[in-house]
């Protein structure tokens, strides 16, 4: 039996809109990550690697060896570095290896979307729950024109 899930936790791998455009591609990248596209059309979290693809919902039920991605949409849960609390309405950047995002700098790319919540639950608090349970910071973001 898997991890019951907290309610007061946001459930990564789902939106808090039913206003999103997800496709799938071949690799694993867990919930709430950057992915970018490979010219081998597998996913990675790299900038080294590709074009920011979307945000990672985890994996696809229908199709077990791919990675769910929303390439657009509102309240899309994304992982946060640690002790990074976005301002709402800022532009989301991603760490250019990671894929979690990060405050704007050295090593960071900007892509068209826009924080709709600070980190949940507070500055440090781990208000994302992965399917296996374990707790992660997160924000909402909206992508309402897609990458």
């Amino acid at each position: 039996m898997g991890t019951l899930h907290d309610a007061n936790k946001v459930l990564m791998g789902t939106t808090g809109s039913n206003i999103r455009d997800v496709g799938n591609k071949k690799g694993a990248i867990a919930a709430g990550i950057a992915v970018r596209l490979k010219s081998d059309d597998t996913i990675t979290t790299a900038k080294a690697d590709g074009a920011t693809l979307g945000i990672s919902l985890g994996k696809d039920l229908s199709d077990t060896d791919k990675t769910a991605i929303c390439r657009k949409g509102l309240l899309v849960p994304i992982q946060l570095t640690t002790g990074f609390n976005p301002t709402i309405g800022a532009a989301v950047t991603i760490d250019d290896v990671t894929g979690l995002a990060k405050a704007a700098g050295a090593g960071v790319t900007a892509f068209n979307g826009t924080f709709a919540t600070g980190r949940v639950g507070g500055n440090g608090v781990n208000a994302g729950q992965q399917e296996d349970g374990t707790t992660v910071g997160v924000a909402y973001v909206d992508m309402p024109g897609g990458l």
